[in-house]
């Protein structure tokens, strides 16, 4: 069996005396991880960081099998994000919760999108509210593609648009004031950048608000993906609520 597709890459690991172990996220292929012989030669290694892209080639006799990768780099990242350590903490959060959310062989195509998008994102913006502005609402929308969206344009209970203070812990749906005031103890807040008439205040958003969304996210991250798996947070994705 063969595929061909885009890859970007998430984890690598160490395999034998000379091969690597590596998992991508693939435009149609989802989640995938494949051997590449020779991984930590001088040759290959340099190109094997997290957050590059590739045109990979995967081969196997059997789907069911690991498989071998081959690959193309397409690109690079190199020193380009060494001279700012957010743009560092970000890349390895995103690729952690990516290795520990998905399913392999799953279709995560606009993901994939998302991701890339992102990625190149960071090499580019140097604000760094903008840059965990915009990793919170990659980190928002991945909720979505595998299945625990957040939905906060409405209130739940009532239908209403208006006054949208607090989100379900249960359903992660928003609540408004009137509806939720009886049961504020048990809900949590509804941040700032989410609340509709605060669309324009995004451009200058402080750290405080940014922290807000973040701590919302670890809670649902934590509830659907880490609990249900029986695994550890990841510490360098915590650390991003201590900036």
């Amino acid at each position: 069996m063969k595929w061909e597709d885009k890859g970007i890459l998430i984890a690598i690991k160490k395999f034998g005396e000379t091969d690597q172990i590596a998992t991508f996220i693939t435009s149609e292929h989802g989640l995938s991880n494949g051997l590449i012989k020779g991984g930590i030669s001088k040759k290959q290694k340099p190109y094997l960081q997290i957050g590059n892209s590739f045109n990979i080639i995967w081969k196997s006799r059997l789907e069911e099998q690991l498989g071998f990768f081959s690959f193309d780099p397409v690109d690079i990242l190199g020193t380009m994000l060494f001279d700012n350590p957010l743009k560092l903490q970000l890349l390895s959060s995103l690729c952690s919760i990516l290795y520990d959310a998905l399913a392999e062989n799953q279709n995560y195509h606009e993901l994939f999108i998302q991701t890339k998008f992102l990625i190149d994102n960071l090499k580019t913006t140097q604000k760094d509210t903008q840059l965990l502005l915009q990793y919170i609402i990659w980190e928002k929308n991945l909720l979505g593609f595998i299945g625990f969206a957040l939905n906060l344009d409405k209130c739940n209970a009532t239908g209403g648009t208006e006054n949208l203070c607090y989100i379900s812990p249960k359903t992660g749906h928003a609540i408004c004031k009137s509806a939720g005031e009886p049961y504020k103890d048990k809900l949590l807040p509804l941040p700032k950048i989410w609340k509709k008439e605060n669309e324009l205040y995004l451009n200058e958003v402080c750290f405080s608000d940014l922290k807000e969304a973040l701590e919302i996210l670890s809670f649902f991250l934590e509830q659907r993906i880490y609990f249900e798996k029986n695994k550890p947070f990841p510490f360098i994705r915590k650390g991003l609520e201590n900036l």
